[in-house]
């Protein structure tokens, strides 16, 4: 990896990373692709090139805002980028690279907060449910205090049912959120490094209208019901954490086919993305889980019949 590639990658690693601290709500968002500029570097040069990319972005960011700031990004975005980054070089499936990725640096959170709680002596469900409280009752006093009575009432509306059932799905969210924030990732650094290197190093996938996800996963998914059907109240919990995760993975592969058929009838892709975003946002988008599920035995696309050829 020559300087010139070095230092492209790190000084975008630091502009993604840095926006999410100066600029609220969008530059959050924007932080939310810090690992991309990692990924190009560490497939684009090896993985020597994209580590050294993140050890300077990571010593850049210590020196301007601490210890904490550093660590989040090497634990966090690093581990995200490293982890996805090394499936696309194996030539892994995208879902496959995809959460190796995501799931890096949530076993890596899990293991830290595991820690503190054995040795606090502490339930996270109920630290969580207070936190969450808490933070409820100081926004709602906040928002009063501009004047905003309307806000703070809506706040303080939220019922104990909501934090008693996010807390225990707490688990779900943090992988869900991650897993799509790796696939994001993953997309974009596809995207940049097959314009740079149409033919370079990383595989030509498949179109997202042909992906399916791995037929035998279905079993996860039965079992997470057969969880959530047990009379036992710790092991439903974690029924329904798992259930909440294999409909959203079939959900997407509901859109998958809608995709297939829609960009067949030669549907605009502004279009279908409005079309999706209304789908989603209405109760029938059950029907695209349902339809990603019926797909394991009906092969709509054909796609598993022509990879078998």
């Amino acid at each position: 990896m020559n300087l010139r590639s070095l230092l492209v990658a790190t000084l975008w690693t630091i502009i993604l990373f840095a926006s999410g601290l100066l600029i609220p709500v969008i530059g959050q968002a924007v932080a939310l692709f810090t690992p991309v500029p990692l990924m190009v570097a560490y497939v684009r040069h090896g993985r020597r090139g994209g580590m050294g990319a993140l050890v300077v972005s990571a010593a850049v960011v210590y020196a301007l805002a601490g210890w904490q700031a550093a660590a989040v990004l090497v634990f966090g975005f690093g581990l995200m980028a490293a982890g996805t980054a090394e499936g696309m070089i194996r030539r892994l499936r995208p879902e496959r690279a995809v959460l190796l990725g995501g799931l890096l640096p949530v076993a890596l959170l899990a293991a830290g907060a595991a820690y503190y709680f054995v040795h606090a002596g502490k339930s996270p469900v109920a630290a969580l449910e207070q936190y969450m409280r808490d933070s409820i009752g100081e926004a709602s006093k906040l928002y009063a205090g501009m004047g905003l009575k309307d806000t703070a009432e809506a706040i303080t509306a939220v019922s104990d049912r909501f934090v008693y059932y996010f807390a225990r799905l707490a688990p779900s969210l943090v992988i869900l959120t991650a897993v799509v924030q790796a696939a994001c990732c993953y997309g974009l650094t596809r995207f940049i490094i097959l314009r740079k290197l149409p033919t370079g190093a990383v595989p030509q996938q498949p179109l997202f209208g042909t992906w399916y996800a791995p037929d035998t996963w279905v079993w996860a998914l039965i079992a997470s019901l057969a969880l959530v059907a047990l009379p036992f109240g710790s092991v439903r919990i974690i029924g329904w954490n798992l259930t909440l995760l294999f409909a959203v993975l079939y959900t997407i592969q509901g859109i998958a086919i809608a995709e297939y058929f829609l960009r067949k009838f030669g549907i605009p892709p502004a279009l279908r993305t409005i079309m999706y975003v209304i789908v989603l946002a209405l109760p029938l988008f059950m029907f695209l889980t349902a339809l990603g599920v019926v797909d394991i035995w009906a092969d709509f696309r054909k796609v598993r019949t022509q990879r078998q050829q």
